[in-house]
């Protein structure tokens, strides 16, 4: 389905439904949205559901929080018809690959609240590292900390076989 783009006042969009997946907004990014802007910069559209009454914010809330400090009254959403659960859905992958990057906390973040939705919360490993776009290990070492552990140490066996594989050819070599 392709989004619909239409100007929206400010007021009609709503950034409290739980779809914010970044940890917090960066005021420095903010700020230099706000100089881009005077300076004629253009952004692409906020992505929004539409539930029919409320846009449910998904991704652009720094572009957001920008235009409210510059007292933007309507601004373009590109959106798509859905619910508070669709626009949750959508947000835990917002930024996977535009955007100021997400964090690892970002990721976290995104993971966590996946799991801890109610209408998700039994889904695989994989079915949610789908949803936010990370990987599956990362979906399973934040689902059971044991994992991450586990996950820890089996990178360092393999650090420390690989720099053994190499010094032993380096020894055969010389």
């Amino acid at each position: 389905m392709k989004r619909v783009t239409k100007t929206v006042k400010m007021t009609e969009i709503r950034i409290d439904g739980g779809t914010q997946a970044r940890v917090s907004v960066d005021p420095h990014w903010v700020k230099a949205m706000v100089d881009n802007m005077k300076e004629d910069v253009v952004y692409d559209a906020v992505e929004a559901r539409f539930d029919g009454a409320i846009y449910w914010l998904t991704d652009g809330f720094h572009r957001y929080h920008a235009y409210t400090q510059l007292g933007i009254k309507e601004i373009e959403v590109a959106y798509l018809p859905g619910t508070q659960f669709d626009a949750q859905l959508d947000s835990y992958k917002a930024n996977s690959k535009h955007g100021k990057p997400r964090t690892r906390a970002d990721k976290q973040k995104a993971v966590e609240s996946a799991l801890a939705n109610p209408l998700i919360e039994n889904k695989s490993n994989y079915e949610i590292a789908r949803i936010c776009e990370v990987s599956q290990p990362f979906v399973a070492s934040i689902r059971d900390p044991k994992k991450k552990e586990k996950q820890a140490e089996a990178k360092k066996r393999h650090t420390v076989k690989k720099a053994q594989e190499i010094e032993e050819q380096h020894e055969s070599v010389t």
